[in-house]
C-alpha cells in the first residue's frame, strides 16, 4: 500500500480497515508523514500499542515505519495531585494491559514512584524512562517543572 491519505480521518479509516481482521498495521512514510503519525497517535490513546520508527534511506530523506497492533493492550496515566496511588494501581489491575506509560510532573513523581514500588514487585519491569522539563510560563515568571515519564511492561526482562 503505497498512497498519500489527504487527512487524519482517511489514515483512520485506512488502519481500521486493516486491524478489524485482527491483522497489524504497517507503513513505510518517506513523504506526507504528518496525517498519519497523527491517525497513529489516535490508536495510540485508544489503547492499540504503536511502534514508530525512523530510518534514514539512500535518497536522504527520513522513513518514518508506522506498526499499530489491533489488540489493545496499553494504557496511559497521567498522575495529577489528587490522584491516589491505590488507585492508579487498581486501574492497572483492572485493565488487563501489558504496557503502562505513567506520567507526573513536579511533586507528583513521588507518587509516580509509589506505583513503580509496586509494579516492580508485582510481575512488571521498567522498559523506558524519559525526563523532560514542562515550562510554564506568565508574563512575569517562568517555571520549570520536571516531568518523567515511565513505560513498564509485564512480565520479565531475557537475560542471556
Amino acid at each position: 500500500m503505497q498512497q498519500s491519505l489527504a487527512s487524519k480521518q482517511d489514515w483512520i479509516q485506512c488502519i481500521q480497515q486493516v486491524l478489524v481482521t485482527d491483522s497489524p498495521f504497517q507503513y513505510k512514510a518517506t513523504i506526507d508523514k504528518l496525517f498519519i503519525l497523527f491517525a497513529a497517535d489516535q490508536f495510540r490513546r485508544n489503547g492499540n500499542e504503536v511502534n514508530i520508527d525512523i530510518m534514514p534511506t539512500e535518497t536522504g530523506i527520513s522513513c518514518l515505519m508506522i506498526t499499530i497492533f489491533p489488540k489493545k493492550t496499553s494504557l496511559e496515566c497521567t498522575l495529577r495531585r489528587d490522584d491516589e496511588p491505590s488507585a492508579i494501581v487498581q486501574q492497572i489491575i483492572d485493565s488487563n494491559c501489558t504496557t503502562v506509560v505513567l506520567r507526573g510532573c513536579g511533586t507528583v513523581i513521588q507518587k509516580l514512584f509509589l506505583i513503580i514500588d509496586w509494579a516492580l514487585h508485582s510481575g512488571w519491569y521498567v522498559e523506558n524512562t524519559m525526563m523532560s522539563t514542562l515550562t510554564q510560563q506568565t508574563p512575569t515568571t517562568k517555571n520549570y517543572n520536571t516531568t518523567l515519564n515511565i513505560s513498564i511492561k509485564k512480565g520479565a526482562v531475557n537475560s542471556i
